[in-house]
């Protein structure tokens, strides 16, 4: 008969995780159907209880990170994380010594060259975003992200 009391509680704990999808009383839920093979087989008491935990301890540790991560798929990109790669306009110059201003999209963000030789660069000059360090935007000017121009090169 324990093992009827074991199924039960298996078959609400997996219809609970069903109807939360909080990825816990899944553990539980098999946890207790492997409890009611031990007590169906005759198993007695206490080897019930401890399979239930064994099950319950194993499966959390072994599968919980993997699954929450394949579930939830990648992280989503911040706001930050979105203007790498973006294209952008300077709008104070950016010099050797001190950083500028520069505008991607509608945003205005400080800014400086990504190497330090670069010289400087212009208002209105178009840029590119290389990262962002802290709230500075660390770019590149396209002339240099795209080398000379060959149609304008000596033959």
């Amino acid at each position: 008969m324990a093992w009827l009391v074991w199924l039960i509680v298996g078959v609400v704990l997996l219809g609970v995780e069903a109807i939360s999808l909080a990825f816990v009383a899944v553990y539980f839920g098999v946890a207790a159907l492997f409890a009611a093979l031990v007590a169906a087989i005759g198993g007695p008491a206490w080897s019930q209880v401890v399979c239930f935990g064994a099950a319950s301890l194993l499966g959390l540790v072994l599968t919980r990170r993997i699954a929450t991560r394949v579930l939830r798929g990648p992280a989503p990109k911040t706001n930050v994380q979105t203007l790498v790669g973006r294209r952008g306009v300077v709008t104070k110059t950016l010099g050797d010594d001190a950083t500028g201003q520069i505008r991607v999209g509608t945003e205005y963000w400080t800014a400086r060259t990504y190497f330090e030789d670069a010289g400087e660069v212009p208002p209105g000059s178009k840029v590119e975003v290389m990262s962002i360090e802290g709230v500075t935007a660390v770019v590149m000017p396209l002339e240099l992200a795209e080398g000379p121009d060959p149609s304008t090169a000596a033959s």
